[in-house]
């Protein structure tokens, strides 16, 4: 996932092989271990990321926002802004690889019976939803904001050129079919999450067009607009909609299986790279 993916051109080795026994295959397997090349798609990465440097300074306002609702009490306020607000941040997810321990700060993975020694994204969910309390947040509110305005100057610097951002956002899309949407956050934001996702896949659809078999484009596009479908019909307002705990198993399931399909769609594309 962090590093661009290597093609082998072997396709004269296999008619080679096909054609001849175990002796031959002896001969030519050195030479073509040789023949190994790498795809730099850095350009690429470069070109997602600064797609995505547009939304920065309203990622840090909207993040103040939810820092002073939880800094004033306002319970209700901060449990709206939550899901809006994370949603910079799920748009960000390919490009994570290549900020790890800052990732780590704004959205490390809360483990139960350890939430506090948790920052971030998740601790903040847990005191919103969990807790259902503002109270005892308002430090962590504070450092959340910090971590995103670092964010925020460190990334025009950001070295994303080892990153495969397209097999990223495979890694992302599988990680939300296989453990986000099975096992719902206390906050019930998976709608959110799976909208900001989509429109990072569109973005990366955008620069990975020219570089990927027709085919490979032709089917992500159809699985990306199948699972905009769903999405848009949990839609409740301007860019809110229905909290995922209140989803019934019928519809978890499709849900599930549409992200699954964008995910082996874009795992195609990530194939076929040239």
């Amino acid at each position: 996932m962090k590093k661009s993916k290597k093609l082998m051109t072997a396709l004269l080795a296999v008619s080679v092989l096909a054609a001849c026994g175990q002796k031959e295959e002896e001969q030519v397997a050195e030479p073509v271990e040789q023949q190994e090349t790498s795809i730099d798609i850095s350009a690429e990465a470069e070109q997602f990321k600064s797609l995505l440097a547009g939304q920065m300074d309203s990622f840090v306002i909207d993040t103040e926002l939810l820092a002073t609702a939880i800094k004033e009490g306002k319970l209700e306020d901060a449990q709206k802004l939550f899901p809006l607000v994370t949603m910079y941040y799920e748009r960000l997810q390919p490009l994570t690889p290549s900020f790890p321990e800052l990732d780590e700060k704004i959205n490390g993975n809360l483990v139960k019976g350890e939430e506090t020694e948790t920052t971030g994204f998740q601790r903040i969910a847990y005191g919103l939803f969990d807790e259902k309390k503002t109270a005892g947040y308002e430090e962590i509110a504070e450092d959340l904001v910090a971590d995103v305005k670092k964010l925020q100057a460190d990334f025009p610097t950001i070295d994303v050129t080892e990153n495969n951002v397209l097999a990223s956002a495979v890694t992302m899309f599988n990680e939300m079919a296989n453990t986000r949407l099975t096992e719902p956050s206390v906050a019930g934001n998976e709608v959110y999450a799976v909208k900001a996702q989509i429109e990072a896949a569109e973005d990366l659809m955008e620069v990975f067009v020219p570089r990927v078999s027709t085919e490979s484009a032709d089917t992500a596009t159809k699985e990306i607009t199948a699972l905009n479908e769903i999405v848009a019909y949990y839609e409740v307002g301007k860019e809110d909609y229905v909290n995922y705990n209140l989803f019934t198993a019928k519809q978890e399931q499709e849900l599930i299986t549409a992200v699954t399909n964008v995910q082996k769609a874009l795992q195609q594309m990530n194939e076929s790279i040239k």
